[in-house]
């Protein structure tokens, strides 16, 4: 159904646009782009972070900080980026050092869980890692020894350039039954599921694959179950993830997806069971058609506008293979 697909857009409700705006655009270096009033859009290489007001929409933010949700910058050097970005006025959580790489995140205004992410070599062999690679490769500014060839070299140091050049590259969405995320994602929606793995902890049972990684265009869009048998804590061992999934915490982001016609893909979406209770929103880019998965996280079908198409020609990673 959604298959092809790309996401263009992640919706972040905001509960001060203006705030968000700034942190954005002047704390992480992420160039601005056009907005309609009281909304701001931010670049983060194959597609933007939409800020839209949560109250006019109808969203409640859990708070200072959502853990329903991460959304992951790609780097080559994830000290160096925490560094750049601390002198910036970024406040950073935990780090993590494990198989999968160097994690580290923090939080914006809203709450909403940010996160950069250096790949291990390790990695960097499995099924996911060529849409990794193709998305640094596509719009990644750096060198070519941790990740692989970029689109171009660095346009300066990170403390100038912050998080420009370093592409969003993943969105975890936390649920709490991965059967349920499986037969929701890849067979409702018809996402191609790139790679199931074992998740970041090591004391669930190994034949748990509670992480399903699917193609999102230019973003991997991923499913991670909650951890029910222990916490998992960072290098210092403080608590990193959360335990606990409460569904009305997960309203704050919508990845929107772009598609031909909304009208036509929700009726068939909706014949696979995927409910589409409101009404369709006009906005300047088109038409917005909203869902939910079934832990409460939405998404959004964007039909663009005429206009908008002619303006927003597409490439993407496949150009750059």
């Amino acid at each position: 159904m959604l298959t092809g697909a790309p996401i263009v857009s992640l919706v972040m409700y905001a509960s001060d646009v203006a705030a968000s705006a700034e942190f954005y655009h002047q704390r992480l270096g992420l160039p601005s782009l056009p907005a309609a009033p009281g909304e701001a859009r931010a670049g983060a290489g194959g597609l933007d972070l939409w800020l839209r007001p949560a109250d006019r929409h109808g969203v409640r933010l859990f708070g200072r900080r959502d853990d329903s949700s991460d959304v992951v910058f790609l780097v080559e050097d994830l000290e160096a980026t925490r560094s750049a970005l601390e002198g910036r006025g970024v406040r950073f959580e935990r780090r993590r050092s494990y198989e999968v790489g160097l994690v580290t995140d923090f939080y914006d205004p809203s709450g909403h869980r940010l996160m950069l992410y250096q790949p291990s070599p390790t990695a960097l062999t499995w099924p996911s890692a060529p849409k990794l690679r193709a998305i640094w490769r596509a719009y990644g500014r750096g060198g070519a020894d941790v990740i692989g060839p970029s689109a171009g070299p660095a346009e300066g140091p990170p403390e100038r350039t912050g998080l420009s050049g370093s592409p969003l590259s993943y969105l975890f969405m936390f649920e709490n039954d991965q059967t349920a995320a499986l037969g929701f994602y890849r067979d409702r929606l018809g996402l191609e599921l790139l790679e199931r793995v074992h998740c970041c902890n090591q004391d669930c049972d190994s034949e748990i694959e509670g992480i399903g990684k699917y193609d999102g265009g230019d973003v991997l869009l991923a499913t991670h179950h909650m951890h029910e048998k222990s916490m998992v804590v960072d290098d210092l061992g403080r608590p990193y993830s959360p335990r606990e999934f409460t569904p009305a915490h997960g309203q704050g982001i919508a990845p929107v997806f772009l598609v031909g016609d909304v009208a036509a893909t929700a009726e068939r979406l909706a014949g696979r069971g995927v409910p589409f209770p409101d009404e369709p929103e006009t906005v300047p880019e088109g038409t917005l058609a909203r869902f939910e998965d079934p832990f409460g996280h939405p998404f959004l079908l964007l039909e663009r506008a005429p206009a908008a198409q002619r303006s927003k020609p597409r490439e993407g990673v496949n150009a750059a293979r």
